[in-house]
Parts: structure tokens; C-alpha cells; sequence
């Protein structure tokens, strides 16, 4: 749960904000006109894109455009907290921004992803520092220092190392792009994620997803995944070394009792068991 929201509104809208969040917790953005920046200070998420699974761990950040995403947060130390900033670019602000000089790589391009990794540098953790002052010393803020505050992110990610990427995304930012059905099924087969978050990350109300599942698939979604998620667990299973535990994550499942449970069931033997007639 959120346990503390501070921000900065910029013409009405929100362009920064710092929240505190108690872990494990997962939630669901939407970011329907605008791009955002996230970064993790303390703690790490996996963020789920229409296209993309990313792991984002401490101190690292995120660059995502116009979108649905969902992001599991959760925390390795004692106090069990995760504390992020994020940065909201909207369109007509940056329009604003650079008015008749506006960069080419806010051009459209053909590129397609919705998020993209900066790298951990200490210019960004910099940057952050610099907005964690302004947090704990609110009256210095005005509009003037949130706009230049906004042109310095986007120069700094322009020095970044992977600048090329970054580019590519910002020229995508504000286009929105319908992910392709089945670009949403395969980036998220092995996935441990619901019927549900799937319909929202294809755009689809829960029964018009499904019903276009069964057409596309020919099956309904919970046993086409299923049947994926134990055919993959059975390659593995066949060569690899990984632990059935592993395979059991590796795959989408988080019980290794219910995957254990389902494998037997589809293959008449344990994974231990299938494992081993494959070695004989």
C-alpha cells in the first residue's frame, strides 16, 4: 500500500511525485497522454508492459511511454518498504518547454516498444538527490525551476550511454501504439500474471479478451496458458539442470505444489519422475 505521496504540480498537472510504498504490493498504471520516468531509490519491481517483463532493481530507472502497465514492488530489507520517483513528461508541457524548438527526437518514428532501461549512472542518482531536496524543502519550488528541472532529465538521459535507445523511445513517446494481440499473450505466457491484467494490457474488457482469445487460439486462456506454461516445464525438465523449484517460477507458476499437481496430472508422473526416464 501507498504510505506517503508528496509532488509537484506543473499547470495543473502532476510532473513529479515521491512515493513510499509498503511491499509486497502490486498495482496498475495507466499513463494514457503521457510518458513517465520512473526511478527506484530504494527497493525493486518487475514492471509488466503490453510487450515487455522488466526487472528494475535499486538506483536503477525506467523510461516508459503512453500505456497500461503493471508493476509488482517488493523489498529485501528489514523494513520492508519501497521509495520511488517518478517524473511525468506530458505532451503539451514539453511542447511548452521548447516551443518552436522542439527536439527532432521528439519526432514519431516506426520504432515499437513501450519501455526502456536507462543504466545505473551516478548522474541520475544525482539528479534524484537533487529532487529529494526539493521534497524536504518544498517552498523553493515554482514553476520556473520544475520546467528547467524537466529539460535537465531530458539532457541527462541524452548523455546516457544507451542515448540511441533513449532517443528511439522519446520519438515513440507520444504516439499511442495498440499492442498486437498476440505480442501481449507471448510477452507474458511464462508470466505469474491474471487472466485479468492481461485483458487490460490488450486494451479489452475481461469478456471481449477472452472471447477473441478463443478465436485467435482456439481454446479458452486458461488452458491454452496452462498448456504452454507445462509443455515448457516439460523442456526444461528434459535439458536443463534447473531445480523443479526453478522450473515451477521459470514457467509462471508461483505453488510447486499446484505445478506438481498439473504436470502429473498431463503427464502421468511426477517432474522428479519425468525427469528421470528422460536420463534413462
Amino acid at each position: 500500500m501507498i504510505i506517503d505521496r508528496t509532488h509537484f504540480n506543473l499547470n495543473n498537472k502532476c510532473v513529479v511525485e515521491k512515493l513510499r510504498i509498503k511491499t509486497p504490493f502490486k498495482y496498475a498504471a495507466i499513463f494514457q497522454n503521457e510518458a513517465c520516468f520512473l526511478y527506484i531509490k530504494d527497493g525493486e519491481t518487475t514492471l509488466k508492459s503490453p510487450t515487455e517483463k522488466l526487472n528494475i532493481y535499486l538506483s536503477e530507472s525506467v523510461l516508459l511511454k503512453c500505456g497500461k502497465y503493471f508493476a509488482e514492488l517488493i523489498q529485501k530489507s528489514k523494513n520492508q518498504y519501497c521509495e520511488i520517483f517518478a517524473i511525468h513528461l506530458h505532451p503539451d508541457i514539453l511542447i511548452e518547454l521548447y516551443k518552436d524548438e522542439i527536439p527532432s527526437f521528439i519526432n514519431p518514428t516506426d520504432r515499437k516498444y513501450f519501455a526502456k532501461k536507462t543504466e545505473r549512472q551516478g548522474i541520475m542518482v544525482h539528479f534524484i538527490e537533487s529532487f529529494d531536496f526539493y521534497f524536504r524543502n518544498p517552498t523553493l519550488v515554482n514553476d520556473d525551476l520544475l520546467k528547467l528541472k524537466l529539460k535537465e532529465l531530458i539532457l541527462l538521459l541524452l548523455q546516457t550511454s544507451n542515448a540511441e535507445n533513449v532517443m528511439s523511445l522519446f520519438s515513440h513517446l507520444f504516439t499511442q501504439r495498440q499492442a498486437n494481440f498476440k505480442e501481449v499473450i507471448q510477452a507474458h505466457l511464462f508470466s505469474n500474471i491474471t487472466i485479468s491484467e492481461l485483458a487490460v494490457l490488450s486494451s479489452r474488457s475481461l469478456s471481449s479478451f477472452k472471447r477473441d482469445f478463443e478465436k485467435y487460439f482456439q481454446d479458452t486462456p486458461a488452458n491454452y496458458i496452462k498448456e504452454q506454461k507445462l509443455l515448457k516445464a516439460s523442456n526444461l525438465l528434459g535439458f536443463t539442470d534447473f531445480s523443479i523449484s526453478e522450473i515451477c517460477y521459470k514457467v509462471g507458476f508461483n505453488d510447486t505444489s499446484y505445478f506438481t499437481k498439473l504436470f502429473k496430472k498431463k503427464y502421468n508422473l511426477s517432474p522428479f519422475e519425468y525427469r528421470k526416464s528422460k536420463v534413462l
